[in-house]
């Protein structure tokens, strides 16, 4: 691959994700385009600025600004090609598919390892010698400051109420507080003046680095507070645990693994600061604001398997706040019942509520009004006092049934409330993500109804419930999404299921029109025993299940989504093979889908099989040419179309990866040629056209049609299992499979000879990877590993026979060119340079011809609006002469720079494209 078209692609596919790119490639770079820090290149502190933008853009006040691929070549100090090749390694971009001499390309490949290893040690030394300066800065102005205090108490903890604990205290009152490392060393230190001010002393290593109130050498529980009067006054409230500030909330994290490294038994308490907002409010930048104290309080929890506390107030406070306001035995109540534990608590704890039922936090006014959400449904509460009695009424209004909210959810621009109940009728919960935006809208109360819950149809009341929707419940962030397949770690199934443990909740709010096939029937080893033993020694079949098996793969290692089209005239099997793969995930007869349809609503079931299967079944029945022709290439492109909102602006760009099994009585290019539509290469390198071949292995069964039924009774037996048991293997052996794939691909390297086109390179990477997954499949099927082999290659021997050896795209220019002259070459064309009469007039004259004496061949010498608007139709006219000149029917002076030539006709010179073949006798016009 040429350096500038390596440039350009690489370019083109980091665009929108450089942040990611660039920590792939070890550049850590600021997440606020706001905030300054260290220069990744020159290592200068608070001078550099990472703006990003979609394309990386950046500025420090010593390296100057650029892109992202500058940032690269200024890191690694390279040149842009160098960096285009460290990107492209980074995110899987294959620039050396071309490259012929293997001992070169090695060579070159150990070179710029050598290269990079050099370039990361200098990059540590500079970040070593950056870090020395900073602990000598620190170290000298700790010792002169811890020279001046002296104890005592701090007039700043007084205050607050918090007498008796003693501090260095400076000359000006500030306390000295000194922060120490797991080795017991001051690190970093933080005064805190009279009035409250907190500053770190420069050259302080925060991460990581704590104060501890107390001293315990085996303490049975811990609490982790943020600042130093909250962690005091966690220690009042528990003081027979060991009780450590962290300092501010980003610290909260590395403290608490520290804690959990030196106390494996132990019980971590976070006391984190609730940072509560109205909602809706919105920060300096006009984003919604995010409660940081509640997030980094539960992140900090799940990570140490340890528990949460925060105080259950409606406005900003920490524990020592809430202590100040409601004394110190309303705090240790409020603290004990406030703790809870992260994990599972979106659906597990608030289910209980449902079903149990929960009253919100009143306050201490009786009478205030109020919501409370019990078993019955969710009413408001209206207080009265009983005139006579004194007694307080509480009169109640209904206002839905059991409901609760368990989360907040983004995706893309849009926040999502999580809810959770249980539908009129049913007996089991469903938990949904409704739109910020359609609280308390026609839209929201629609989902809802639609959903299975009853809502009051009072529009007073109505009012109440959605405010106390966007008020009440956790905060608990999750992930919402469109797309199935692999998500914070977990794999989300096109129905929704969730397979595995995702680093934070996850809600799928996608769809698919065969959603209700993703049943499960059966066991993987009953699957094994009767579909895969039925399918074993059949190559088309295997491939089908190799298909299948890939569709999760390619998403887990970032592969380019494909298909497999299998196709044959007569009843071979091509539908059962795709039920045989399809029974993998559900009911085949529930979950094929068709190619009868819009390239949109196909693209829609794509983005719903993200990362997934997608069957679809006989191309030629009913579907669209123009429809198929287009899907073949957004399918495995992976982008959806461009679209505008109403309110101004682009919608953002729908993503997916898949990979199709596809069926039909033709080719996909013999379908679109019959149509009048002329296929591209790259479609025929994305959905691979495969002959379909009947079973020759029938088992215990004496015929094609008995193995085929049984196989039908098999895959509605036993379906779904074995899929899923797929997904969990492939979830926890990441590394085998990236192994498993660079061997594959390495060993079919090696097998397609040099001389063979650039596509052919190219799919067999694609049948490298079903290799690959066939292989690794076998803790699923119970294959050999020859057997996988050998079923692979032969489907990729039948593969070529349809394609060819060669590049598609210059064949299909050749015969273009061919075509032309072989319709036109005697009928369009004068001869020259003697015109006999009878040859006028020509309707449409292309040129004028002439017999070459040496070779025989004929020369058509061709007017240029003929050659470029005709001949080279559909084609970029330079690209079409380049592939001409090099299969010598297009004359070029000697080195390529003049490709039209002069001849004299009548009394003029003119310049003609020179165009050399011998045509078919024939004419026509």
């Amino acid at each position: 691959m040429r350096n500038i078209d390596l440039i350009r692609e690489v370019t083109a596919a980091a665009a929108g994700r450089w942040p990611d790119v660039l920590s792939l490639a070890g550049i850590t770079v600021p997440q606020s385009p706001r905030q300054h820090s260290t220069c990744p290149a020159c290592g200068g502190n608070d001078r550099f600025r990472f703006d990003d933008g979609g394309r990386g853009s950046h500025f420090c006040n010593q390296c100057g600004a650029g892109d992202g691929l500058d940032l690269v070549a200024k890191v690694n100090r390279c040149d842009t090609s160098e960096a285009a090749r460290i990107v492209a390694d980074t995110i899987g971009i294959d620039y050396r598919v071309t490259e012929t001499n293997h001992e070169a390309a090695s060579q070159r490949r150990e070179q710029m390892e050598a290269r990079r290893l050099q370039r990361e040690q200098e990059r540590q030394q500079r970040a070593d010698t950056e870090t020395s300066k900073r602990r000598k800065v620190f170290t000298g102005k700790y010792q002169a400051m811890a020279a001046q205090a002296k104890p005592g108490e701090s007039a700043y903890l007084i205050a607050k109420g918090l007498d008796g604990f003693t501090y260095p205290v400076l000359p000006d009152g500030s306390l000295l507080l000194a922060l120490y490392d797991e080795f017991g060393t001051v690190t970093a230190a933080q005064t805190i003046t009279p009035m409250g001010v907190k500053r770190l002393l420069t050259g302080s290593a925060k991460k990581g680095a704590f104060h501890a109130v107390n001293a315990q050498e085996k303490p049975q529980s811990i609490i982790i507070a943020e600042g130093l009067a909250s962690a005091l006054t966690a220690h009042l409230m528990r003081p027979d645990a060991l009780t450590v500030a962290a300092i501010d909330a980003g610290n909260l994290l590395p403290v608490a693994q520290l804690m959990r490294q030196q106390h494996p038994d132990a019980q971590i308490i976070i006391a984190g600061d609730n940072d509560w907002h109205m909602p809706g409010e919105l920060d300096e930048n006009g984003k919604p604001k995010q409660n940081i104290g509640l997030i980094s309080t539960e992140k900090s929890a799940k990570s140490v398997n340890g528990w949460a506390s925060l105080p259950p107030t409606e406005h900003e406070a920490d524990w020592d706040d809430y202590r100040h306001q409601n004394g110190l035995d309303a705090a240790i109540t409020a603290f004990n019942e406030s703790m809870y534990q992260p994990q599972g608590k979106a659906v597990t704890v608030q289910l209980k509520a449902i079903e149990g039922g929960k009253k919100d936090h009143q306050g201490a006014d009786p009478l205030k009004p109020h919501v409370v959400s019990r078993k019955d449904g969710v009413f408001w509460i209206t207080p009265k006092v009983d005139k006579e009695s004194g007694e307080i009424i509480n009169n109640e209004a209904w206002l839905c049934s059991p409901l609760e909210v368990v989360g907040l959810g983004r995706y893309e621009s849009d926040d999502y409330l999580i809810l959770c109940w249980i539908p009129v009728g049913a007996d089991k919960p469903v938990t949904r993500s409704i739109p910020a935006a359609d609280i308390g809208e026609r839209e929201g109360w629609r989902s809802l109804k639609a959903g299975g819950v009853s809502v009051t149809t009072k529009n007073q009341l109505r009012a109440v419930l959605a405010d106390w929707l966007q008020r009440t419940g956790t905060r608990e962030l999750w992930s919402v999404t469109p797309r199935s397949g692999w998500h914070c770690g977990a794999y989300i199934m096109p129905d929704g299921e969730v397979i595995g443990t995702p680093d934070q909740p996850v809600l799928f709010r996608g769809g698919s029109a065969a959603a209700a096939g993703y049943s499960v029937h059966g066991t993987v080893e009953s699957w094994r025993d009767s579909v895969a033993r039925l399918v074993r020694g059949n190559p088309s079949m295997m491939l089908g299940i190799a298909t299948a098996l890939a569709a999760p793969l390619v998403g887990l290692v970032q592969a380019d989504g494909f298909g497999v089209h299998l196709f044959a005239r007569s009843s071979a099997g091509k539908t059962t093979t795709a039920n045989i793969a399809t029974s993998l995930y559900g009911q085949p007869d529930l979950l094929r889908l068709t190619w009868y349809g819009t390239a949109l609503g196909i693209a829609n079931e794509a983005e719903a099989h993200n990362d997934g299967l997608l069957p679809l079944d006989e191309v030629g029945q009913g579907a669209r040419a123009q429809d198929v022709a287009t899907s073949a290439y957004t399918l495995f492109n992976g982008k959806g179309k461009l679209q505008s909102k109403a309110e101004g602006g682009n919608r953002a760009l729908r993503h997916w990866r898949t990979v199709a099994i596809s069926t039909g009585e033709h080719d996909i290019e013999t379908f679109l040629l019959n149509e009048g539509i002329r296929p591209n290469a790259g479609q025929l390198v994305r959905l691979l056209n495969v002959p379909m071949e009947k079973s020759v292995v029938h088992h215990e069964h004496k015929d094609g049609k008995q193995h085929a039924w049984a196989l039908k009774q098999s895959w509605e037996a036993n379906h779904g299992a074995a899929g899923r048991e797929w997904i969990r293997w492939l979830a926890e052996h990441k590394q085998e499979v990236n192994d498993a794939l660079k061997t594959a691909a390495t060993r079919w390297l090696s097998l397609i000879p040099a001389d063979y086109g650039e596509q052919v390179h190219r799919v067999a990477d694609r049948f490298a990877i079903l290799e690959a997954a066939l292989l690794m499949g076998r803790v699923i099927t119970g294959w050999s590993e020859q057997e996988c082999r050998d079923a692979i290659q032969y489907n990729f021997n039948l593969w070529v026979q349809e394609f060819g050896t060669g590049n598609k795209e210059i064949q299909r220019i050749i015969e273009q060119a061919e075509g032309f002259l072989n319709a036109y070459g005697f009928s369009r064309y004068l001869p020259h340079p003697e015109t006999d009469a009878r040859d006028l007039p020509i309707k449409k004259l292309a040129g004028y011809r002439e017999e070459d004496k040496v070779t025989g061949r004929m020369k058509f010498h061709t007017f240029r609006q003929a050659f470029q608007e005709e001949i080279s139709q559909g084609v970029n006219y330079k690209t079409f002469a380049s592939v001409l000149i090099d299969a010598g029917m297009l004359w070029a002076d000697h080195d390529g720079g003049h490709t039209r030539k002069t001849l004299r006709v009548g009394d003029k010179q003119q310049r003609f494209y020179v165009l050399m073949y011998a045509p078919d006798s024939a004419e026509s016009e």
